[in-house]
């Protein structure tokens, strides 16, 4: 298979995390959230980070983690939902994989991470806007860098997870098929 790897993108609180996990499964292949990596490597959490190196110090930090796991045998990858900013990252994730982007009705995604425990801990804003305005400025920002890098976009506003897992699952067998 020339593009292993099965990357998903999307906004947080598009559900990558929970959706990378059931598809590997699904897929029988190991699966990895980048933001982990990242966590991992660092030794601290990606608010801290952002605090002490700031968000330029924080996106390095996500090229080297994602060109790292780039080289691993083919899995699933979840994207931290601004991967998709550095050119060099979108070339990687063109070359070694096929990506879907995961997209939501921002209200939605509001509401998700507001529910999210660890969305305030983990996450840090990224504006000083409320968090559906900031949601809607970043997406529209971030849209046509999804758009660029996406092989398939599916919208998660009213699908459940399980639905969304098959749509992926069937459109990644399609392709593999045709490869």
């Amino acid at each position: 298979m020339k593009r292993p790897h099965l990357y998903l993108t999307g906004y947080r609180g598009c559900g990558k995390s929970t959706v990378a996990k059931l598809l590997a499964a699904q897929l029988n292949l190991p699966w990895t959230d980048l933001d982990d990596v990242i966590e991992s490597t660092a030794g601290t959490s990606i608010a801290k980070i952002f605090a002490e190196e700031g968000e330029p110090g924080f996106r390095h930090r996500e090229t080297l983690a994602l060109q790292s796991v780039a080289q691993h045998r083919p899995s699933v990858i979840a994207l931290g939902g601004g991967a998709i900013l550095s050119p060099v990252n979108r070339t990687a994730i063109a070359t070694t994989g096929w990506c879907v982007w995961l997209d939501a009705d921002p209200a939605v995604i509001a509401e998700r991470l507001a529910t999210d425990h660890t969305t305030g801990t983990r996450r840090p804003a990224l504006t000083g806007l409320t968090p559906t305005e900031e949601i809607i400025a970043v997406m529209n920002q971030r849209e046509p860098l999804y758009r660029e890098v996406a092989d398939v976009r599916i919208d998660t506003t009213l699908q459940a997870i399980p639905q969304i897992v098959q749509e992926i699952e069937t459109a990644f067998l399609r392709r593999r098929a045709e490869e």
